[in-house]
């Protein structure tokens, strides 16, 4: 296998994690990112000779940083944040605790893509990190690999499809599907306004306080969906050419329906949604492939993670 092949595979099991990670975040799932920490030590020493230990388990007041190299002398911290703020907030803990003595240098992981940050921040002592140079994201650490003799971009792409474990969709009609569940859906006429439904997402008040009882099922399936649908949607979303107009047509059309369907269903989520999932792939017609239920479905949860789908309501004073 040649180089260009092993660096796309590594480039789609890294963006796979980034988006994972995004997604989780947005649900309030964040134990994902500590089992990212593991997965950054193993993956770094593997693939630029590192020796990182778990420091935040090692020491246990080491909060500034989650990995560190003594020998190397080279600390990380792994965050899904870019914010620079958060960066900040990093290099101040760091120096604050003396780590500065134990490291030469302080690399802030991103597990996403980061900012365009304009300075170098220096502490006490003069220890400084360079925003341009020790803030890294999946972009970077491509670029670091990218000279790595094949052997080691082999045992790299191994070792990320071992531990990520991606599932691969049942069929290869995923995009197609999505494609038209977009397009018979801002197609619908459903009216033009939101009527008494909030439009403001609020995923975490609604699945874990409206839907509490059924919290656990819908946060398992939008995470098993994702990872088989959620790099497909992203790129159907990426290059969709939906005006304005037929988006928010979908969005209001969607918050109506899926209001009606739940208040139907009783109020049970589970119900309601695999009453739309038969109602749109009613909606779509025939096919000469046949459409991936598992695609629909995903593109349903999505939307409800996104308030489109069974809508909260507002608020209204008395």
């Amino acid at each position: 296998m040649n180089r260009a092949r092993l660096l796309e595979d590594i480039s789609h099991y890294l963006t796979h994690l980034r988006m994972s990670v995004e997604h989780l975040n947005g649900l309030n799932l964040q134990d994902i990112n500590i089992h990212a920490e593991t997965f950054f030590r193993d993956f770094l020493n593997l693939a630029l000779g590192y020796q990182l230990k778990n420091i935040n388990i090692v020491e246990k007041n080491a909060r500034a940083i989650d990995l560190g190299d003594e020998t190397g002398r080279i600390a990380i911290q792994v965050t899904s944040t870019s914010d620079l703020a958060k960066i900040k907030h990093t290099h101040n803990g760091f120096v604050a605790s003396g780590l500065n003595g134990k490291y030469d240098r302080l690399v802030v992981l991103i597990i996403g893509e980061k900012k365009r940050y304009r300075e170098t921040l220096v502490g006490n002592g003069g220890f400084s990190l360079s925003l341009t140079d020790d803030v890294w994201d999946v972009r970077e650490l491509l670029r670091k690999i990218g000279d790595l003799s094949l052997g080691k971009l082999e045992r790299c792409r191994d070792f990320l499809r071992d531990e990520l474990a991606i599932a691969v969709p049942r069929q290869a009609n995923e995009v197609g599907t999505l494609i038209r569940v977009i397009e018979v859906l801002s197609a619908a006429e459903g009216g033009q306004s939101a009527s008494d439904n909030r439009e403001d997402p609020d995923p975490e008040g609604k699945i874990r306080d409206r839907f509490a009882d059924h919290a656990a099922f819908l946060e398992r399936r939008y995470v098993d969906l994702h990872e088989i649908y959620g790099r497909a949607l992203a790129e159907v979303n990426k290059y969709s050419d939906l005006g304005h107009v037929r988006v928010r047509k979908l969005q209001v059309y969607l918050m109506n329906w899926s209001d009606r369907v739940l208040t139907d269903c009783g109020g049970d989520p589970k119900a309601a949604l695999d009453v739309l999932a038969r109602k749109v792939l009613l909606m779509m017609g025939a096919s000469e492939v046949p459409f991936d239920d598992g695609a629909i479905g995903y593109y349903l949860i999505d939307q409800l993670i996104a308030c489109n789908i069974f809508p909260n309501k507002r608020a209204f004073d008395a």
